[in-house]
């Protein structure tokens, strides 16, 4: 992991809050792709061949920035300034699944070059570590997750995110939190939208989890694993709010008259909302991963 700096190391790192992609945060990214690029980390996959044949000696960046073009859709070598966010995304998983670390290893003296191996554990570890380092100090809320770049999301959503891990014996409910729980973490708006209606049918199908003769009598149980009475009123309370957000907004149904969801930090507030009375009630019933 690349080290804090003086600031971060003496208050904390800050609050990851930027959906899109600050300037700076742009030129940072570029940087380090223009440098891996530059630096032969691309030539194990894309090797420039010693004119002897016995090993690769840089990278054939023409085969490179022409298959990074085939793959990125809307995109020339090399990336400017104004380059889309999500464009810039692919780029960063395109070089990280093909990033390795060269070692000279064998000088070639008739033609001034050095023969090459390669890590790639090290060179995907080092990239990694550069890419979400200045992803962090432009204070986003995403981040590079094995060959993915993943939204995190604030805080209080990767709080949520962390302790959504339902172990309830409803195959449906688990399956629907797990789903959730995986679009969320995408960077794009319509997965997290989708993630966000899962979320919602999930808690609709808990309700139903125990035992009664209809909906309400299963909620009331659901509840009875509230010991507290002042409590569980205030449970109940949120439950009932909750389901008429899910009701009235663009969650669980779809007709012109629900309200959207109005931007980002509106779709984390909510998603986060539910998951921790989500999460409180698989805890108070014991059917949360231990």
């Amino acid at each position: 992991m690349s080290t804090p700096l003086y600031r971060e190391r003496k208050a904390g790192p800050a609050p990851r809050v930027h959906d899109e992609l600050p300037d700076h945060t742009k030129r940072g990214l570029i940087a380090v792709l223009a440098g891996a690029l530059d630096s032969d980390q691309l030539a194990k996959v894309f090797p420039e061949q010693c004119n002897d044949g016995n090993g690769i000696c840089g990278t054939n960046r023409s085969r490179a920035t022409d298959l990074m073009e085939a793959f990125v859709a809307d995109f020339n070598w090399p990336p400017r300034e104004d380059i889309d966010d999500d464009v810039l995304f692919d780029l960063i998983e395109f070089f990280a699944a093909r990033v390795e670390q060269p070692k000279q290893v064998h000088w070639h003296s008739y033609f001034s070059h050095y023969e090459l191996e390669f890590d790639r554990r090290a060179g995907f570890i080092q990239f990694r570590d550069d890419v979400n380092a200045i992803l962090s100090a432009g204070r986003t809320v995403y981040e590079l997750s094995g060959v993915q770049v993943e939204r995190v999301g604030t805080p209080e959503i990767q709080a949520a995110l962390a302790d959504l891990r339902p172990d309830s014996g409803d195959e449906g409910v688990d399956t629907l939190i797990t789903d959730a729980r995986q679009l969320y973490l995408s960077p794009k708006g319509a997965d997290r939208q989708t993630g966000l209606e899962k979320l919602w049918d999930a808690f609709e199908r808990l309700k139903t989890i125990e035992v009664g003769k209809d909906k309400k009598a299963q909620i009331a149980e659901l509840l009875q694993h509230v010991i507290s009475e002042p409590l569980r009123a205030e449970v109940e309370k949120e439950m009932r709010a909750l389901t008429d957000i899910g009701n009235n907004f663009r969650i669980r149904h779809h007709e012109t008259s629900k309200h959207p969801i109005p931007d980002s930090n509106a779709s984390d507030y909510l998603f986060a909302r539910l998951s921790n009375l989500i999460i409180f009630l698989l805890k108070a019933s014991d059917r949360l991963e231990s």
